[in-house]
C-alpha cells in the first residue's frame, strides 16, 4: 500500500467517524434548558385588562399538575422517524410562575406577596412535538393551565382554565426554536386567562365567591322540636287518612322531640292505635 493509499484510507475513516458522530447528535433524547424567549416579529398575545384591575394587587403562584416525569416537556424525531423524549433541564414550575410573573407585570398588574388576592394556577399540559424534516424541524407545542382566584378569607373567587399554543419551522434539534414556540404558547395561555371576563368581575368584586368542593353546602334550617303530645296528633291524623306503618315511621325519624317519651306517654300512644314500630322509633327521639 502506498503513501498515498494510506492517506486516502485514513481520510476516508475520518469522514466515516465525523458522519457517525454528526449522526448521533441528531438522534436520541434532547435535555434543554427552559427559557423565556417569545417570537417578538410575530406579534405575542397580550392581556387588555378592565380599569381598575391593577390597581387591587395579586399574589402569583403555580404548580406542576401534570402526571408523569415533570422533566419530560415533549418528544422529538429523528430522520429515520424514531421519537424521543425531550426533557427539561430546570425545574417546569418555577419557569411556568417566573413567566406569569413577568407577563402580569409587563400588562401593569401589581404582583406583591402579601396581597388580598391570590391567583393560582396550575400546569395540566405542556407538549412540545419536535419533527425532524429532510432540512430543519417542525416545532409544536400545546399547553393548558387552570386557576382559582381567592380573597384573604380564602373563599374562591373565580376559577377557570385556558389554552395557548404554537407552530413554527426551524433548525434541527434547536433549543432556542424550542423555547421560542413554548415562550409564545404560555404567554398565550396566560393572557387568555387574564382576559376572562369571569375572572376579571370577580377580581373587581363584582361577583360573589362560589361554591367549591371544599366548601359546605348550605342547609335548611332545622326544624324545631315538638312535644309528643304535637306528635302524636299528626300521627292519628296520618294513620286516619290510610299512611302505612313504614311512612309512619319515616315521619317520626324526621322529627325531634322536646323530651322523651315518658310511661304516660306510652300508654296514650297505644291507646291511640300507635303500632309498636312507630312508639320504637319514637323512644329514639329524646330532647333535640
Amino acid at each position: 500500500m502506498t503513501a498515498n493509499s494510506r492517506k486516502v484510507g485514513l481520510w476516508m475513516a475520518l469522514s466515516l467517524l465525523i458522519a457517525l458522530r454528526a449522526g448521533a447528535r441528531e438522534s436520541g433524547p434532547l435535555t434543554m434548558a427552559l427559557q423565556y424567549t417569545p417570537q417578538e416579529s410575530v406579534g405575542s398575545s397580550s392581556a387588555v385588562l378592565s380599569p381598575g384591575m391593577t390597581d387591587r394587587p395579586v399574589r402569583l403562584s403555580m404548580a406542576d399538575g401534570r402526571a408523569g416525569d415533570p422533566k419530560t416537556i415533549g418528544e422529538i424525531s429523528d430522520h429515520d422517524d424514531k421519537v424521543f423524549p425531550v426533557y427539561a433541564s430546570n425545574d417546569v414550575a418555577g419557569w411556568a410562575t417566573e413567566v406569569l410573573k413577568k407577563n402580569a407585570a409587563d400588562w401593569g398588574i401589581k404582583v406583591t406577596p402579601d396581597a388580598p388576592l391570590s391567583l393560582a394556577g396550575k400546569l395540566t399540559q405542556l407538549r412540545l412535538v419536535a419533527s425532524t424534516k429532510a432540512l430543519g424541524a417542525t416545532y409544536t407545542v400545546e399547553i393548558q393551565v387552570a386557576f382559582t382566584l381567592s380573597d384573604s378569607k380564602g373563599r374562591t373567587l373565580w376559577e377557570g382554565a385556558a389554552k395557548g399554543d404554537a407552530t413554527r419551522y426551524g433548525h434541527a434539534r434547536s433549543a432556542e426554536n424550542a423555547n421560542e414556540v413554548l415562550s409564545d404558547a404560555i404567554k398565550e395561555a396566560y393572557a387568555n386567562i387574564f382576559n376572562d371576563p369571569g375572572l376579571q368581575s370577580a377580581w373587581l368584586g363584582k361577583s360573589k365567591p362560589v361554591a367549591s368542593a371544599s366548601t359546605p353546602a348550605a342547609t335548611a334550617p332545622a326544624e324545631p322540636p315538638v312535644s309528643p303530645e304535637t306528635l302524636l296528633a299528626d300521627l292519628v291524623k296520618l294513620k286516619k287518612q290510610g299512611f302505612t306503618t313504614d311512612l309512619l315511621v319515616d315521619y317520626v325519624n324526621g322529627k325531634s322531640l322536646t323530651k322523651a317519651l315518658s310511661a304516660d306517654d306510652l300508654v296514650k300512644w297505644k291507646n291511640a292505635g300507635m303500632p309498636q314500630e312507630v312508639i320504637k322509633a319514637a323512644l329514639g327521639k329524646g330532647k333535640g
